[in-house]
């Protein structure tokens, strides 16, 4: 009996280029992103979704199974950039420094329809799909921890009242900032008068 051949190895694969992978995985998110804007969830198809983005239905497929898929990573990304924001204000140099900080923010982004409308759409998608009211509950308690941690921080540095409870208090600032951003995105109230209102109901809140 002849010596067996020693077996054949498959041979090794093209390296997969990650920046890339994340790029285009961001390409197509924007790409649904304003998709969904113009449309909403339901009516945007996935060749609308595509053809936003500049990749083919099959390439999508790639990275987003679903557009559920989608949906649920856009609001996670909502998410990320909003604990951001939170940490932005937690290193601001003082309590007013910090509430500019934040009111600023919330107030620019809100006036931009593309923005603000698809946070809206991701609030109401949540009381139907399950996986987005995950990460929208996810969204609240991380939002609120930080907040929290925050309170007691700007409180042990005396800016705070000590007397305020921080669970309560940052329960009452997520339910501002939520109001305010939600009548500056439907047109209720101009980002100027929400920005002057918003800045008095904090200092009122916290006694300062």
């Amino acid at each position: 009996m002849g010596r067996m051949s020693d077996p054949v190895r498959p041979r090794p694969g093209r390296p997969v280029d990650h920046s890339a992978r994340a790029a285009r995985r961001q390409q197509i998110m924007e790409g649904a992103r304003s998709c969904f804007h113009q449309h909403g969830f339901h009516a945007a198809g996935t060749a609308e979704i595509a053809a936003a983005a500049k990749v083919s239905v099959a390439n999508l497929y790639q990275y987003f199974a679903s557009k559920d898929e989608l949906i649920i990573a856009i609001a996670e990304e909502d998410l990320r950039s909003d604990l951001a924001l939170i940490a932005m204000i937690k290193s601001a140099g003082s309590i007013e420094d910090a509430m500019e900080l934040a009111v600023d923010a919330i107030t620019q982004e809100a006036r931009d329809p593309s923005v603000s409308r698809l946070r809206l759409e991701v609030s109401t998608e949540a009381t139907r799909n399950p996986g987005v009211a995950h990460v929208v509950l996810r969204a609240e308690q991380m939002q609120r921890a930080a907040l929290v941690d925050w309170i007691r921080q700007s409180q042990a540095r005396g800016e705070i009242s000590a007397d305020l409870d921080p669970e309560t208090s940052a329960f009452a600032l997520l339910c501002l900032i939520d109001g305010a951003f939600a009548r500056v995105a439907t047109g209720v109230l101009a980002p100027e008068s929400a920005a002057r209102e918003l800045m008095r109901a904090i200092r009122a809140m916290f006694r300062i």
